[in-house]
């Protein structure tokens, strides 16, 4: 079964990352899946003001996939 490449699976304790699920070597932990999609999408970049501060160092994808309150802000304008 081939794997989608842009699928990682990071864990939320340690950040180590893999192309598997499971649990992290390091620390044991459960990896989550993450998919922060082409190098050219925008989500890899952090979130912005719209001057240009940084409001985040975080990439919008990871945040998304961790902040809950991000996620459904970001389901609900999609759907708009």
């Amino acid at each position: 079964m081939a794997t989608d490449p842009t699928v990682i699976y990071i864990c939320e304790h340690c950040f180590s990352v893999d192309t598997t699920p499971g649990q992290c070597p390091a620390c044991g932990q459960p990896r989550v899946e993450c998919d922060p999609h082409d190098p050219d999408n925008p989500c890899r970049k952090p979130p912005m003001d719209t001057e240009g501060r940084l409001l985040a160092r975080a990439p919008l994808w990871w945040l998304v996939r961790t902040v809950p309150y991000l996620r459904e802000q970001t389901q609900s304008k999609s759907s708009a």
